[in-house]
């Protein structure tokens, strides 16, 4: 964005303090973010040991965590995690990266943006979980279809919310940079890229949701041997209840570390810092 020499309203914007109070913030954002989970915990702790729910369908957290315990020890679940992990990290990556290439090239270029809309509107009612089939055809039953499946699914969700905050961006902002002689690359850097940053987040965030969701059916479907996914339904076949939660229970911290950890964290040091959207 346009870079100014006035002072900065501490009263207006919101700064994160890097000096002797950052500890007490990271500790206190860790509770805030913890507690809400571990009412949940308990909340399912209670109604399983009611028995409202019989057991053999409904086992205790207790029961699921001693059993994500026993999968470590036995050396299956960190093969399970390390390749479900990987294949989320590399399609999503490869899902922002493309995404966000043809929203700015979307966003700025009239002609492009009406080329690319139809097709773009007509993958995305389409399943994920749809195209594997299809993807199986050419790649094989392969790491590659997984992956290529993930950035291309991710990526439209990605493609679809950037340019939506490209879209958005007030004309003002855009007015202001080519007129401080903004052109080119140092207008896409400075000015619109930093303008649509929110909107941008959010298509990163609905993108590696939808790629947890895509892998978990998709590993089924591929039959790699590795994989949360895959170690659900074996012990779906198996009636292994508690090593079915276990796999649940795991997408969902591995999930919601992604989202609060590292998405979260890019959000608050840039477009919450900057002063463009507000914590609740």
């Amino acid at each position: 964005m346009v870079q100014s020499d006035a002072p900065l309203n501490s009263e207006a914007v919101e700064i994160i303090d890097p000096g002797k109070g950052k500890w007490a913030y990271y500790l206190a954002t860790v509770w805030e973010n913890t507690w809400p989970l571990l009412v949940l915990f308990l909340l399912w702790e209670v109604v399983a040991r009611s028995g409202i729910i019989h057991k053999a369908l409904f086992p205790t957290v207790t029961q699921v965590v001693l059993t994500i315990g026993d999968l470590f020890r036995e050396g299956i679940l960190m093969k399970d995690i390390l390749a479900s992990l990987s294949r989320v990290l590399f399609g999503g990556f490869i899902a922002c990266v493309i995404g966000t290439i043809f929203c700015l090239i979307m966003g700025t270029n009239r002609v492009a943006e009406k080329i690319i809309i139809p097709p773009l509107n007509f993958f995305l009612s389409i399943p994920g979980i749809a195209t594997f089939p299809i993807v199986i055809l050419f790649l094989g039953l392969s790491e590659t279809t997984l992956i290529v499946t993930l950035g291309f699914e991710a990526g439209l969700t990605v493609l679809v919310n950037t340019w939506t905050g490209v879209k958005t961006v007030p004309p003002n902002i855009l007015y202001a940079g080519r007129v401080l002689g903004a052109k080119g690359w140092p207008f896409f850097r400075r000015v619109l890229f930093p303008a649509a940053l929110p909107s941008i987040i959010t298509g990163y965030r609905l993108g590696f949701s939808r790629a947890w969701r895509i892998l978990v059916g998709g590993e089924l479907l591929v039959s790699l041997g590795t994989g949360l996914g895959y170690r659900i339904f074996l012990a779906q076949d198996f009636l292994q209840i508690d090593v079915m939660y276990a796999g649940v229970l795991l997408i969902g911290i591995f999930g919601f570390l992604l989202e609060r950890v590292v998405l979260r964290s890019l959000e608050v040091y840039t477009v919450q810092r900057w002063g463009m959207i507000r914590e609740l």
